[in-house]
């Protein structure tokens, strides 16, 4: 007599089957997030040898020509020295702070991911739409 349910060997099998398909979706989905990993870590560390590079760069450029200029311009115009130097460093913090909100906006701009992150959302979309089924 069969009693509606199904035997206990076909539940075992349906149950490993559930199983090995999560655990090929966990899978597939570390390999997705180590991929872009690889690729985050290495976008990043460019643009931060970039800057460290950039930046270090300036300031020794800066060291060097900021006595000359200042010496020059106060001698060009017959100011005392101090004002010519104040005058430059209100410049460079104004540049900083430009600078600064330009590298602020681009990283809001980076996304790191992304690829993921997508596919995160159509697995929700998919998962959604087959409970409504």
């Amino acid at each position: 007599m069969n009693s509606g349910m199904p035997p206990a060997s076909e539940e075992r099998a349906s149950a490993s089957g559930l199983l090995r398909s999560i655990a090929l979706y966990v899978e597939a989905r570390g390999r997705l997030l180590h991929i872009e990993g690889q690729e985050a870590g290495a976008r990043l560390s460019g643009m931060i040898g970039m800057f460290m590079l950039g930046l270090a760069a300036l300031i020794i450029g800066w060291m060097l020509a900021a006595p000359a200029l200042v010496w020059i311009i106060a001698e060009t115009n017959g100011w005392h020295w101090t004002r010519v130097a104040l005058a430059g460093a209100g410049i460079h913090l104004f540049l900083a702070l430009l600078l600064l909100a330009g590298l602020k906006s681009r990283l809001r701009s980076t996304q790191f991911f992304e690829d993921s992150f997508n596919q995160f959302r159509r697995d929700r979309e998919w998962l959604a739409s087959n409970k409504n089924k």
